[in-house]
């Protein structure tokens, strides 16, 4: 598989430029908020989305500009605001393996550290004096809101639905893959269809990200958190939503009590994720997130043909293949 420097070669120096930005985007007069910058430099990731942000533009217009890799920043920020605000929700201490900021304050402090840095991203958005971007910032925080909400219902009444399956992770994931590519068009001053496209290129990316993550959560492996700690949650994601919506049999009868009574066990959590496995549930997510990657692919081939381009199918084929 192409590795994420292979493919981030055609926006290398907007890639530099974003980890430079991004590292001195947040000032505190706070001796905490500053030990609070330092873990969450630590511990933010890959940045698919402001790597995705750079090749839309690029794709678009072959070069990045200033307002790009400022936009790249402000998402990212947002990003990592509701990455702060979600270790407080799920009380975890540890992200993909690093300590989350939980692990140093409470939750008073890190709910308000996550405060810090949206109302940030918030100023930096304003700044750029663009209403479309604006506009899209500010839809975009009450999209991921109202995602984590509806996730938090569809649990509470075990709803076994791939239609609202899909709107949620659309709303919490898809949403800022989206945004992160149609703003990425929209700094280099692309045409209308054009941003349209690529949004839809990035919705696209999102669905296929969120999909491959709740596979993850089926297996043991070094993704940072323990098998089934969606289950254990009280979310029903797309294998065992498949496995429960297609197989009719005593043990299905069971599962479902399981998830009504929200009460997980060890045994309940190997119960539920065997039932998805062996009934077809990963299979089935894997398709589905291939469909989703091949239609994001048809869309990239109406662009034309560049580094840019080809970086961006490549960057499609990690998501769907990548292991953590």
């Amino acid at each position: 598989m192409i590795t994420l420097e292979a493919i981030q070669a055609p926006v290398s120096q907007f890639v530099q430029d974003f980890h430079l930005a991004f590292e001195n985007a947040l000032h505190s007069k706070s001796e905490w908020m500053s030990k609070a910058i330092e873990v969450l430099n630590g511990s933010t990731g890959k940045h698919v989305r402001p790597l995705l942000t750079g090749l839309m533009a690029t794709a678009c217009a072959g070069k990045t500009n200033e307002t790009t890799l400022e936009a790249a920043v402000l998402l990212e920020m947002i990003h990592t605001a509701t990455l702060i605000h979600d270790d407080v929700i799920d009380q975890a201490a540890v992200r993909r393996g690093v300590p989350t900021l939980n692990a140093f304050f409470d939750n008073r402090v890190t709910v308000l550290m996550g405060d810090f840095v949206l109302s940030s991203a918030l100023l930096r958005a304003i700044a750029l004096n663009d209403i479309r971007i604006i506009t899209i910032v500010s839809q975009l925080g009450r999209e991921l809101s109202e995602g984590e909400i509806r996730q938090f219902e569809t649990a509470d009444k075990v709803v076994i639905d791939e239609d609202v399956y899909m709107e949620v992770i659309r709303q919490k994931t898809a949403t800022l893959f989206s945004a992160s590519a149609e703003v990425g068009a929209i700094t280099v001053k692309a045409p209308t269809e054009v941003v349209d496209r690529c949004k839809r290129v990035g919705e696209l990316l999102g669905y296929a990200f969120q999909i491959r993550d709740d596979i993850f959560d089926y297996f043991r492996n070094d993704v940072g958190k323990p098998t089934g700690n969606d289950i254990r949650e009280g979310k029903i994601t797309l294998p065992l939503l498949y496995a429960l919506k297609h197989i009719d049999t005593p043990l299905r009868d069971r599962c479902l009590t399981v998830l009504q009574q929200k009460s997980f066990s060890e045994k309940d959590l190997s119960l539920l994720t065997s039932f998805a496995i062996e009934n077809g549930g990963i299979g089935y997510a894997e398709r589905r997130m291939a469909e989703i990657i091949a239609e994001a692919k048809t869309l990239l081939a109406e662009f034309p043909d560049s580094e840019a381009r080809q970086s961006l199918i490549a960057l499609a084929d990690f998501i769907a293949a990548r292991k953590k």
